[in-house]
């Protein structure tokens, strides 16, 4: 049994993203009717003799990817990821694979990329990173959640181990011609709750096994954010997956179980739309800030959008339908009498949704979101509680490119590794490797009296970076995808 120790502390952030549609949750979420236009099947092979996919399909009539061939491709790697080996280790837990990120007692980075998992790995804070922050926790203001048996959600993130020879320096990226993340580039984001006897012993739940305050525990699954990038989508695929117990609907359509939910009171659920109204004792969706004990007063979260969606949204029929025929189709195969009970215990999960965009030559963002695609407004009820109100008519909107910006690569300034906006962790594993790191300034360098100012101003700290660097004295030029850069060194 590993132990891995525990950050308890306010965390910086990896915000990935999901959410819902104009669907009714819980049941609705594995309905095995949802229509002709859901033409989106599961492949057996996903399952059988699974492999990560390396690239998005394209089965539009004029050659480009339909909504299916994203949701496909997150079908792939989600069983892929949960797929275990001859011992029972899940690929997503192989260390060799795919390792933990780690930190030090005060929330720094230490080498995550060696073979001994020594540092701390699971943060409670759910902290909003700016797009000055590194770190690991949860979007959403500082917050802490509980659930309902009062234990506190743990997060962790993994990352492939081809992040730990990527090089962080603009000028050898430019010499060997990379301005984004490489094809498999793989970054994940898990929920966790402390599971009890009956709850270890129902099998319901992916679990690990961890020593927390020097006792022996299991965790269960309660959420799992997945980003991969490709060649033709350097952007990341960014999907979400869920325990189907979590949450209850905000505005259900028809009747929802009011109770068993991990993260709500049966009496609020059943008091559901009016509960959640602002200012109501049940308090929806607004976590305490900075909370640290391991066990406190239960959170009640509900889901904003179902699916990501709302009715209105770009193709919202189509995207709602190949997301539960992806449900509904992975349950249909792992109802196969010869499945082993540890996959199984995925038909426990659902496909929240994913998000992308249209052409990678032009960035994420803007009003209205017009270049993504996907479930518009992906949030993750346990990952980004409070991050769920995403308004697409606002200059930010609070999906996942919301935090995790993407340059197209038809702009000047494009590269998307020292941009420090697409990866919230690509900075740690670096500077948990000992290693500096180049980071694109807010403004054009001339000189060195000028980079002083811009890459260090007056108190030294790299700026675009994580308040935990310092500027080294370096600066340059030379690469021109990233545009003017600052060398930054952890303090």
């Amino acid at each position: 049994m590993n132990t891995l120790k525990i950050l308890a502390a306010g965390s910086l952030v990896l915000a990935l993203c999901c959410a819902s549609t104009p669907v009714s949750a819980n049941q609705a979420y594995k309905a095995t009717t949802v229509g002709a236009a859901a033409a989106c099947p599961v492949e057996p092979a996903w399952l059988n003799s699974p492999s990560m996919p390396t690239e998005v399909k394209k089965s539009g009539s004029d050659g480009s990817s339909t909504f299916c061939d994203f949701y496909q491709f997150s079908t792939q790697a989600f069983l892929y990821l949960m797929s275990q080996n001859s011992s029972g280790q899940r690929n997503f837990m192989n260390q060799a694979l795919y390792p933990v990120l780690e930190f030090d007692a005060s929330g720094n980075p230490v080498n995550s990329c060696d073979n001994a998992v020594t540092g701390a790995t699971l943060r409670t804070s759910l902290d909003k990173a700016d797009s000055t922050s590194i770190s690991t926790g949860q979007a959403g203001d500082g917050a802490t959640i509980y659930a309902q048996d009062t234990n506190v959600v743990y997060y962790d993130v993994r990352f492939d181990k081809g992040l730990c020879s990527l090089s962080g320096s603009a000028v050898t990226l430019q010499q060997q011609n990379i301005i984004n993340f490489p094809s498999g580039t793989t970054e994940m984001k898990s929920a966790w709750k402390l599971l009890s006897a009956a709850e270890v012993a129902a099998g319901t739940f992916v679990t690990q096994p961890q020593t927390i305050g020097g006792q022996n525990v299991t965790l269960g699954l309660v959420g799992m954010h997945i980003a991969v990038a490709t060649t033709d989508h350097p952007e990341f695929v960014w999907a979400t997956y869920e325990h189907q117990i979590n949450s209850p609907d905000c505005t259900p359509v028809g009747t929802q179980p009011a109770s068993p939910w991990t993260f709500a009171s049966a009496s609020c659920t059943s008091g559901l739309p009016g509960t959640a109204a602002s200012g109501n004792a049940c308090n929806f969706n607004n976590p305490l800030e900075n909370q640290t004990a391991p066990t406190g007063t239960a959170t009640n979260i509900c889901r904003v959008y179902p699916y990501g969606t709302a009715a209105g949204d770009l193709k919202a029929d189509e995207n709602v339908a190949d997301i539960m025929q992806q449900n509904s189709g992975v349950d249909a195969l792992l109802a196969g009498s010869s499945v082993p009970a540890g996959m199984q215990v995925l038909t426990n999960y659902f496909h929240v949704g994913a998000l992308w965009v249209s052409d990678i030559t032009q960035s994420s963002g803007g009003v209205g979101v017009p270049n993504e695609r996907g479930s518009l407004r992906l949030a993750n009820t346990v990952a980004e509680t409070t991050f769920q109100n995403v308004d697409l008519q606002k200059g930010f909107a609070s999906n996942c490119f919301g935090c995790h910006n993407y340059s197209g690569t038809g702009q000047s300034v494009s590269n998307n590794i020292t941009s420090q906006n697409l990866s919230h962790l690509f900075l740690d594993v670096k500077i948990g490797q000992g290693e500096n790191v180049d980071v694109t300034s807010p403004k054009l360098i001339g000189s060195n009296s000028a980079a002083a100012a811009i890459c260090g101003g007056a108190t030294g700290v790299c700026q675009n970076a994580g308040s935990n660097l310092k500027w080294n004295g370096n600066w340059t030029n030379v690469n021109t995808s990233a545009g003017s850069v600052c060398g930054c060194t952890a303090q």
